[in-house]
């Protein structure tokens, strides 16, 4: 794990975080995306993975201070998310060129998963 470039992970935030964002629904958020993990409102939500994941990377969190491991496992948070929300043609992401498909195989390769 240690042999990771983190400089390298970091740069594999960005993509998640526009497509978290994109997917957030935020018109009616009390809180702004910003996750209060005491508001009953939050706790119920059903974005409340994508607002704590934002919390904790998004572009003004300082994620170069964060361990290799730390980003290791947000990476795999954004994979999940990623994941699931390809459609059934994706399953042979081998020969799928989209965004998506592109950047899970980076991850892939950058953490030899």
């Amino acid at each position: 794990m240690s042999g990771l470039d983190k400089t390298q992970l970091i740069e594999l935030l960005e993509y998640p975080r526009r497509r978290i964002l994109q997917s957030m629904e935020l018109n009616y958020c009390p809180h702004a995306g910003f996750f209060n993990h005491t508001d009953m409102e939050c706790i119920n939500c059903h974005q409340g993975m994508e607002c704590t994941w934002m919390n904790h990377n998004d572009e003004t969190i300082a994620v170069e201070r964060k361990s290799v491991a730390d980003l290791k496992q947000q990476l795999l948070v954004a994979v999940d998310f990623i994941d699931s929300s390809l459609t059934p043609h994706h399953l042979s992401r081998r020969q799928c060129e989209c965004e998506n498909c592109v950047w899970l195989k980076k991850v892939q390769q950058v953490l030899n998963v």
